[in-house]
């Protein structure tokens, strides 16, 4: 699912590159012509017409903060957000350090830190970091093995996961503390939380699915145990757009005191391509990509059941970016996100931007709902019709009325179970997570139509014995 929408993005922000972009100096006067008067004006215009409730946006180079500010009813760029995957770029930054200090091989197989780890003698800690060890998109620290092919980029969380692991056995500390006292502390991040239950206790923001069309405010999902999908190190930080500038800023400056510039490129290009499709490489915690750009990024973002976030760094342009939204809307806010952080970044470049269409949200909810409405309504039909399908049973021929039940009554409810699996590799429950309005209607479905079926047999059934004892009383 998420490979698909960053090729969206990424064929966008080709469309929107012209033959010609800026390469600004390093100081802190990016401005020129009134950029930022212009980014400012796209994002009034624009951030409205995504219905977020909440966007933060941060936008630095190494010396300051260049623009700054939160759209919406998110308080100010201090406010944390759920930042999701960016998670990882912190997981990747302490690893490094450990391996700047001797205490991690990122070449040693995952069973040197980790003795009792499934596969672990197979595994390596670089194939942690840039998920090329094999393990599944949809594991936990409680099932992981191989599955996929070793040397092949398969996005999974539980690698960083089992980084957090790592780094808590050959720290001897929780990961959580680790990473408390050996980047956010050093970098001031005082907004920066590496605990849900803390974070909500110094304001984290409230977060928002949506469902048809309509955000609603939702409780963090995080647990604090083994078999949850998405853990600390993996993808539950949180952050303000102030604070993940100031991260930004660390790389900008060649690491200051937390990590080396030769780490800092270690993680930027150490890397593998992602597919042959989308033309974009995994490093450490971050993406590399070139094409269709004119001028290399990187990037990573983030999603939870309730917010989205993504960091961005223009190696030649000197300059970080982070966006922060406060809800979760898959199949339309995704894109939007994705398109109001890439034409920030096409602005920097000296291009124009994307704007959102003014109805834009509305009518792709629209048809978004009325694809929901009309497979809700169709698993309906048969029990809507159901006298109809009483009155004319004994007409009908019991091959014809099996052959409905096994098909439009098993089979059909069946395949909307299976539906997102089939064609997007995901499993229902991720769907329930995260596209909760969708697993609301397949399951609906399946329910009417499995219900109509059983009303069915009880029907057909009843007709079979009558029809017995009818021919027994005729033979009688």
């Amino acid at each position: 699912m998420k490979r698909r929408y960053l090729l969206l993005s990424l064929v966008m922000a080709g469309l929107l590159m012209n033959h010609t972009f800026v390469i600004a100096g390093e100081s802190a006067d990016h401005d020129d012509g009134g950029l930022y008067d212009r980014i400012e004006a796209y994002l009034c215009e624009n951030v409205p017409k995504t219905h977020f409730p909440s966007l933060s946006i941060s936008i630095v180079d190494k010396d300051s903060t260049l623009f700054s500010k939160t759209y919406g009813n998110g308080g100010s760029t201090d406010t944390a957000y759920a930042v999701g995957s960016v998670s990882k770029s912190f997981t990747a930054l302490c690893i490094m350090q450990l391996v700047e200090q001797g205490k991690i091989d990122l070449n040693a197989p995952l069973s040197d830190y980790i003795p009792d780890a499934k596969d672990g003698d197979q595994i390596t800690i670089l194939q942690l970091l840039n998920h090329t060890g094999g393990l599944g998109e949809y594991q936990n620290l409680t099932d992981y093995r191989i599955v996929n092919e070793q040397g092949v980029h398969h996005y999974a969380n539980v690698n960083y996961s089992l980084l957090g692991e790592v780094v808590e056995t050959v720290t001897g500390k929780p990961y959580e503390e680790y990473a408390r006292e050996n980047i956010c502390e050093p970098l001031n991040l005082e907004h920066t939380f590496t605990d849900p239950v803390e974070a909500k206790k110094n304001g984290l923001i409230d977060g928002y699915e949506n469902w048809f069309g309509y955000y609603i405010k939702t409780k963090n999902q995080y647990r604090d145990e083994k078999d949850i999908w998405i853990t600390i190190p993996a993808g539950y930080y949180s952050s303000s757009s102030e604070d993940l500038g100031r991260y930004l800023q660390m790389y900008l400056r060649g690491g200051e005191n937390i990590i080396s510039p030769d780490s800092i490129r270690e993680m930027f290009y150490n890397s593998v391509a992602v597919d042959d499709e989308i033309p974009y490489r995994y490093g450490m915690g971050w993406t590399q990509i070139n094409e269709p750009l004119k001028q290399p990024a990187l990037r990573h973002s983030g999603l939870v059941e309730n917010g989205m976030a993504c960091i961005y760094i223009l190696p030649e342009n000197g300059i970080g970016v982070a966006v922060t939204v406060n809800a979760n809307d898959y199949f339309v806010g995704g894109d939007f996100a994705d398109r109001i952080g890439w034409s920030v970044i096409m602005m920097l470049m000296g291009d124009e931007p994307d704007p959102i269409g003014a109805g834009e949200y509305i009518m792709r909810h629209l048809m978004y709902d009325g694809i929901c409405l009309i497979v809700f309504l169709l698993s309906a039909l048969p029990l809507l019709c159901m006298r109809r399908y009483r009155k004319n049973i004994q007409k009908r021929r019991p091959f014809g009325i099996i052959s409905e039940l096994i098909v439009l009554h098993a089979g059909l409810p069946l395949f909307l179970l299976l539906l997102t699996f089939l064609f997007m590799k995901t499993p229902l429950w991720v769907v329930k997570a995260f596209v909760p309005d969708l697993f609301t209607v397949i399951i609906a479905s399946a329910c009417l139509l499995f219900a109509g079926g059983i009303i069915k047999l009880y029907y057909f059934s009843v007709l079979r014995k009558n029809n017995m004892h009818a021919r027994e009383q005729i033979t009688g």
